[in-house]
């Protein structure tokens, strides 16, 4: 993946706009009956920035940073401050053989629970947990994998709390401005797309 490991400003994330979307197929048969099937098992985050109104100076850097990812070219890192922490984590529990593990989050539905996929795992807010013993590890923070000094014992207890940013794409390849005649400048619609 074309990826920075870079940060939108948080200037500009305030004013995102959230909504998961999943890809499901509905179709109606000839007796009424509507069928649906899931076509992707994980929902993609979309994010729409509108009514956004920058200083100069924050102009500066938005513009910079848009160029420095060549438009949608290269994916960056975005914090969603409604759905960006994990806290008293199941992980795993231990084999005695295994020690290292995928971090994700677990949307508790009493009917079909739904288990994101961590991948961008924020390294100044990181704790881990075994038996409620604070324990260290290495953090791949642009995979979301967590390797222990040594492998997980039998029937031992991993959790984690944890903060994640996303990995995002802008969805077009330009983005329209206009100044206000506060001094403000004012960016048109700007769409982020979730990069799995």
């Amino acid at each position: 993946m074309n990826f920075h490991n870079i940060r939108l400003p948080k200037f500009i994330e305030i004013f995102a706009t959230a909504s998961p979307v999943f890809t499901n197929s509905n179709i109606l048969t000839k007796s009424g009956r509507e069928v649906r099937s899931l076509d992707r098992e994980y929902a993609s985050q979309r994010y729409l920035v509108k009514n956004c109104r920058l200083s100069s100076l924050e102009f500066e850097q938005f513009n910079s940073f848009f160029r420095g990812r060549r438009g949608s070219n290269y994916a960056f890192r975005f914090n969603d401050s409604m759905d960006c922490q994990v806290n008293n984590q199941f992980i795993a529990k231990g084999d005695g053989n295994t020690q290292e593990f995928q971090l994700f989050k677990l949307y508790d539905d009493p009917f079909m629970p739904y288990v994101r996929i961590i991948n961008k795992p924020i390294r100044d807010n990181f704790q881990l947990y075994v038996d409620k013993a604070k324990v260290t590890a290495e953090v791949d923070i642009n995979q979301g994998l967590i390797k222990l000094s040594k492998p997980l014992g039998q029937d031992k207890i991993l959790i984690a709390d944890f903060t994640f940013d996303i990995a995002v794409r802008f969805a077009s390849d330009n983005f329209e401005y206009t100044y206000s005649q506060d001094g403000s400048i004012k960016l048109s619609e700007i769409e982020l797309l979730e990069v799995k």
